[in-house]
């Protein structure tokens, strides 16, 4: 790994001019506070990245290394590692960009090239070399006499975590930002709302920018015009003022003569008063009347006869006008009549359409159940009704009954007769009379014949039972049939009837609405011909002719009393010219203040809002967005960060132990366990004895929180796997006591033998035991007076 041999600084800092140091394997920096101590470990820094922390952190600017009274610098740092060397320079000058050269191996490179290979030599950046390299009292103080946080910190920062604070502080720098932001916009917003009724005034936010750029083209035209006016004014006063006393006794006929002639002037230039036409006022006249003649019956007799006798211009406008609105108003009934008898139209026609499809149905129904019907007609002819087939159905089921029960007797007769003629009975069995052969036989005959006429009646008998049965049994099926059979018979003879109503209304509705569409449009004719801006322009027109014509014969008057009364026309034309200039001055002055009026109006709104309510609420909307978005971000950070705590100090753990005992030789301590409270998110280290107890961190000594802390460092250094071979303790331990002085002596008679050592302190007695616990450390003692030196002491 690469070591320093030498180092040269020129004009680097406190030090001025040029100075060489040459290294040991143990190097003790001793000296006063600000005597250059630190200067020459940032110069170290320097060399090897071309930037320094104070730079990096922003407190210092990169030209601010440069001795105050020089315009230039440079450092050259010379390295070995074995047989290689490594020598690299840097000079930077107030004026001039900084150049870098390297040599390695006898090979010079420079610029882009040099930076690149110095990288990869070292195999370590900047914010590597400033946790595990470059350690300053501050860690080490943190470490030792810190509590959980503070110590936390520092291991965070030996770990390299520390730079998610960093970024988390900046999203906090940015949320900060983000939410003043979005209350910012918020007031704009609020502004918007409150000036809202201006901006829809002029059209929207971006026509109010452009209102107020010709603003100020118009106000500069405005102040313009007000200064010739105002010359203009005064050159005609002075002119006036020759006739000023003939002007003032004549002041009534004047101001009369004025207010007559600008009265006159403007219409003139309305281009009225070139004749005075009456033909069409009587043509309006005309159209109007044949219209209200035309629906005399809806008006009655009497608007016509005020607009045929209507003599005057007032009388007739009024006539016109109440003929127009009556017009007008009778358009809407009938449009209102037209309207509702085409809905009534419509609705009959679509009724008598419904009517059809439902008559349709019906009989489509009808032919259906026809048959049924025919059926059960037929049947009851056969039975007159269903009632009547059941009667008789009833009294045949009481015949066979009777018939049946007779066939019975008549079998029960022929078995006994039978029976007593086998057996040769002389007596009847059932009566005891006495019995002959040829009266037995003549008795067996008769019921022979007496039960096969039975027989044949009761056969028949059922053959009847069962042609009424089923005619009833059939009757029955069809009777629900047969009355829905007449239920829609019924209702197809209804709808017909319904049908032929609607269709007369129908008609009759289409004749009423023929009617109607032919008198609105006879009215829409008539009322095409006038409207009531045509009425009111003529009569205007009309009006302002004969007003035309009476103000010229009275300025005619009004100039002969004038010249009478010694007001020559050379006055008249200067005291017009003056109050013209003065009233068209006074216009503009008015105009003028109305224009910065609005403009003061506009920049206080444009300051308010500053864009369009839509830019406002998507910038809001953003920024509200982007908030979330951090807040994720920060969430994820701290996943993170507690991620590569648990993760780095897993990987430290073992190869922690072993720089520890290699440091701390007493034995009392065989092994440091370190753990992570995730919730609070600090490190707990715990020092584990021979004999297995367990001791937090707390109470163990200072030298022992040392031993640990340095531990940490160089096992972080071995994972780092860095090709940089020296360590820098900048005032290590500065105002501790004895014990933890000698404790660090110690341990850097322990690291000396594996890193080349550079020791910065201000306490003479620190060095003198550093010195004794490592006899060959060099001692350099740097001193200032004017400028900063280095003495080498043995």
């Amino acid at each position: 790994m690469w070591r320093i041999e030498r180092i040269e600084v020129e004009n680097f800092r406190s030090y001025r001019g040029r100075h060489i140091v040459a290294l040991g394997d143990v190097n003790i920096l001793h000296g006063r506070i600000g005597a250059g101590k630190t200067s020459l470990l940032y110069a170290v820094e320097y060399a090897l990245y071309g930037r320094q922390l104070e730079v990096k952190e922003r407190v210092a600017k990169l030209q601010d290394l440069i001795n105050t009274e020089s315009q230039e610098m440079g450092v050259v740092l010379t390295l070995r590692n074995g047989d290689r060397v490594l020598r690299i320079e840097r000079r930077l000058g107030r004026r001039s960009s900084e150049k870098v050269v390297v040599n390695i191996d006898g090979v010079e490179l420079r610029g882009k090239d040099a930076e690149e290979k110095l990288a990869e030599l070292l195999g370590a950046d900047e914010d590597v070399y400033e946790r595990l390299v470059y350690i300053s009292h501050r860690t080490l103080e943190g470490f030792i006499y810190g509590t959980s946080q503070k110590r936390s910190l520092t291991v965070d920062r030996l770990f390299g975590i520390d730079v998610i604070d960093g970024v988390v502080r900046t999203i906090s720098g940015v949320e900060k930002e983000l939410m003043e932001k979005a209350e910012e916009l918020r007031k704009r917003l609020a502004a918007y709302e409150k000036h809202k009724d201006i901006i829809r005034r002029y059209g929207g936010f971006g026509q109010l920018k452009a209102r107020l750029d010709s603003l100020a083209g118009e106000i500069n035209a405005l102040k313009e015009r007000e200064e010739r006016l105002a010359k203009a004014a005064e050159e005609l006063a002075k002119k006036r003022a020759n006739y000023l006393s003939k002007l003032q006794e004549q002041e009534p006929l004047l101001l009369e003569y004025y207010r007559v002639r600008s009265e006159l002037q403007l219409l003139e230039e309305a281009g009225e008063g070139s004749g005075v036409d009456l033909s069409i006022v009587e043509r309006l006249r005309d159209a109007l009347l044949e219209a209200v003649e035309e629906f005399e019956h809806f008006f009655g007799q009497e608007l016509a006869e005020r607009l045929r006798k209507a003599g005057d211009l007032e009388t007739l406008s009024v006539a016109m006008a109440e003929a127009y609105d009556a017009l007008v108003k009778l358009q809407k009934e009938l449009e209102e009549q037209v309207h509702e008898t085409k809905r009534l139209y419509e609705h009959y026609e679509t009724r008598a359409r419904k009517i059809e499809v439902e008559i349709g149905d019906a009989e489509a129904k009808l032919k259906r159940l026809e048959k049924s019907y025919r059926r059960f007609k037929d049947l009851q002819k056969a039975y007159q009704s269903l009632e009547n087939a059941k009667l008789t159905l009833s009294q045949l089921k009481r015949k066979l009954e009777e018939a049946e029960r007779s066939a019975a007797f008549i079998s029960a007769l022929k078995t006994v007769a039978s029976y007593a003629a086998e057996v040769g009975m002389d007596k009847c069995p059932i009566c005891g009379a006495p019995l002959r052969g040829e009266e037995l036989r003549r008795l067996q005959e008769e019921i022979e014949t007496r039960g096969g006429s039975l027989i044949r009646e009761l056969e028949e008998m059922r053959e009847r039972v069962r042609e009424v049965e089923k005619a009833v049994e059939e009757m029955e099926a069809l009777s629900g049939e047969v009355a829905e059979y007449l239920a829609v018979k019924t209702r197809v003879e209804e709808l017909k009837i319904e049908r032929e109503e609607v269709v007369k209304k129908a008609v009759q509705a289409e004749k009423s609405l023929r009617q109607l569409e032919k008198k609105l449009e006879r009215l829409r004719t008539l009322l095409a011909k006038v409207d009531k801006r045509t009425i009111s322009e003529a009569l205007s027109k009309y009006g302002r002719a004969l007003r035309v014509r009476e103000l010229r014969r009275r300025l005619k008057e009004l100039e002969e009393e004038l010249k009478k009364a010694g007001v020559v026309t050379d006055a008249l034309n200067v005291d017009l010219n003056w109050r013209e200039v003065v009233e068209e001055l006074e216009r503009t002055s008015s105009r003028l203040a109305e224009a910065y009026k609005e403009k003061s109006l506009i920049d206080e709104v444009i300051r308010e809002v500053g864009e369009d309510s839509e830019v406002l609420r998507k910038k809001l909307d953003n920024a509200l967005y982007a908030y979330s978005k951090l807040q994720e971000i920060k969430a994820k950070l701290e996943l993170v960060r507690i991620s590569a705590r648990a993760r780095l100090l897993e990987v430290a753990k073992s190869r922690f132990n072993e720089i520890f005992t290699s440091l701390y030789k007493y034995g009392d301590i065989v092994r440091v366990d370190a753990d992570l409270e995730q919730r609070k998110g600090f490190y707990d280290f715990y020092a584990i004895t021979s004999t297995g107890d367990k001791y937090g961190i707390s109470k163990l000594s200072d030298g022992q929180r040392l031993s640990i802390a340095l531990a940490l460092a160089l096992a972080l250094r071995d994972i780092v796997e860095m090709n940089i071979g020296f360590i820098i303790f900048d005032e290590p331990i500065p105002y501790v006591d004895a014990n933890i002085r000698k404790a660090f002596a110690e341990i850097v008679k322990s690291i000396a033998d594996k890193l080349q050592l550079i020791i910065a302190t201000q306490s003479r007695e620190f060095a003198e035991l550093i010195k004794t616990a490592v006899p060959n450390a060099l001692l350099l003692v740097v001193d200032k007076k004017e400028h900063s030196s280095i003495v080498a002491e043995r």
